[in-house]
């Protein structure tokens, strides 16, 4: 194996563990790393200080195209698309209303098992207990609310 085609295959090797990054699947990526190897071999094939500096040369690239990518990837037309811009910390996983609820009645459209189903406000609602079984029917008073957690009990009414 020529020199040249092993600094090639080491070249084309860097390129293919960077592509990995958009491409998932790590079939490019186990392929990069193969042609990087068999590059390298080639070289010391050739002369120990050939492939030493193939060696030192794949890492180095591989590193600087890498540092590289990190530092001005996000900031391309391609990067913006692919990575989020804005800050998540405002965003809730639930239903920022369901605080209204506490105090409301309504009646267990289900029965709560203690979890189920209640129809409060003419909304069906995911509901639960506090290990009280409640029987479908009944009426029901909401007396905690933690997040999308809405706890009842039933009432005297």
């Amino acid at each position: 194996m020529t020199l040249e085609l092993s600094a090639g295959l080491v070249l084309f090797g860097v390129l293919l563990l960077l592509t990995e990054v958009f491409v998932p699947g790590m079939v490019l990526g186990i392929l990069g790393g193969l042609l990087v190897l068999a590059g390298v071999v080639g070289g010391f094939q050739h002369s120990a200080m050939a492939g030493l500096s193939l060696l030192l040369a794949g890492l180095a690239g591989g590193v600087g195209l890498g540092w590289l990518g990190i530092k001005f990837f996000p900031r391309s037309p391609a990067g913006r698309r692919l990575i989020l811009q804005q800050n998540g910390k405002e965003w809730q996983g639930y239903d920022g209303d369901n605080g209204a609820l506490l105090g409301a009645r309504g009646t267990s459209h289900s029965p709560l098992r203690p979890a189920g189903i209640a129809v409060i406000d003419g909304h069906r609602i995911d509901v639960v207990t506090r290990g009280d079984m409640i029987d479908a029917g009944r009426p029901v008073e909401v007396i905690e609310v933690e997040g999308n957690r809405i706890v009842v009990k039933e009432s005297g009414n």
